[in-house]
């Protein structure tokens, strides 16, 4: 009975995940339907080993399960550590390059440093404030591994639309010129464009104030010196961040466009920025799709953590209210025992 239900709520979160998908892929919704698969799947495989008593089997599964939580920690200091050296040694110590190694900083002080200096087993106080911090840290755990996942998916298309604009986000110049960062999102999206044989390209980006010209006239520049032909290109050169990259390419679309119905959108940036654009596009009322191109991983890594910081500021409120559920949890269970003690 028990592996009927299990699957029953596994076929019920594929159909979830599939709708999602198709139909919104940049929530994260996504993310966590994918995760209940996951789970779901696991389950079954377990009930089904305890059905055909294969103790032996469930004990190595069991120990494995219990040697990879305990490596998965130290694997995961040691990996945003060495990354945040690595990305400061080549990009400088500037606050947005030290993400990975305060995270690493962060993590070492939680998992050990904090437990040494305070015994909370000896204080209901302590202890209550180390619990609420524990389910804080697995529920923001959670939202990032579930973020991850729909940004995974979001890169991944198993079909392969017509597109008739591919709106290229700007990244910064040097000087007059193309970063390799951008370059890797530009060329792209020329890809994109040469292999489908149609549609035009929006470069995308304003000009910063330590920006000798705007992004996207240097974006433009860069394009028809890879041989592109400057018919399809159009250049958008006032917007100042993600949200006015889609806003203003979305008006020059709507100048622009002169065929049936409403045109097929595709946002072209780096592999880590795609699911929070989707996500601003669709705030603004766009239905887009995503590609990726790829950077160097010690970048990649400190960046999506830098986006996963920036969507939990867009979605704060959602995050706020459920900590508060938790928060006002132990606050009751403090008194309680305080009572009972």
């Amino acid at each position: 009975m028990l592996n009927v239900i299990v699957a029953s709520i596994t076929i019920i979160c594929v159909i979830i995940f599939f709708v999602l998908k198709y139909k919104r892929p940049e929530t994260i919704w996504l993310g966590i339907s994918f995760l209940a698969i996951l789970s779901g799947l696991f389950l079954i495989i377990i009930l089904l080993l305890l059905s055909a008593e294969q103790k032996s089997v469930l004990i190595v599964l069991s120990i494995t399960f219990v040697i990879f939580l305990s490596i998965l920690p130290l694997l995961v200091v040691g990996i945003f550590f060495v990354n945040g050296i690595n990305l400061i040694k080549k990009e400088g110590a500037r606050f947005t390059n030290v993400l990975s190694l305060l995270m690493a900083c962060g993590l070492v002080f939680y998992l050990v440093i904090w437990p040494r200096i305070l015994d909370i087993t000896t204080s209901h106080f302590l202890n209550t404030i180390y619990q609420f911090v524990v389910s804080t840290v697995f529920y923001l755990s959670f939202i990032l591994i579930a973020y991850a996942i729909t940004n995974i998916f979001n890169l991944i298309h198993f079909t392969h639309p017509i597109v008739n604009y591919y709106i290229v986000l700007g990244a910064g110049l040097s000087g007059q010129e193309v970063t390799p960062l951008l370059a890797g999102r530009i060329n792209r999206a020329i890809t994109l464009q040469k292999k489908q044989n149609t549609g035009k390209i929006i470069m995308s980006g304003g000009k910063g104030t330590d920006e000798l010209i705007a992004e996207g006239e240097a974006m433009t520049r860069y394009a028809i010196e890879q041989g592109l032909d400057s018919k399809l290109l159009i250049t958008e050169n006032k917007s100042k961040n993600t949200s006015e990259n889609i806003k203003f390419s979305k008006q020059l679309v709507d100048n622009d466009w002169i065929g049936e119905g409403q045109p097929k959108l595709a946002i072209v940036t780096n592999n880590y920025h795609v699911l929070r654009a989707l996500m601003l596009a669709r705030s603004q009322g766009l239905k887009c799709i995503g590609f990726g191109s790829k950077s160097k991983f010690y970048f990649s890594l400190n960046a999506f953590i830098r986006e996963y910081v920036a969507y939990l500021k867009i979605t704060y409120k959602v995050h706020t209210i459920i900590l508060s559920f938790v928060a006002m949890f132990y606050i009751v269970l403090y008194f309680v025992m305080l009572i009972a003690g």
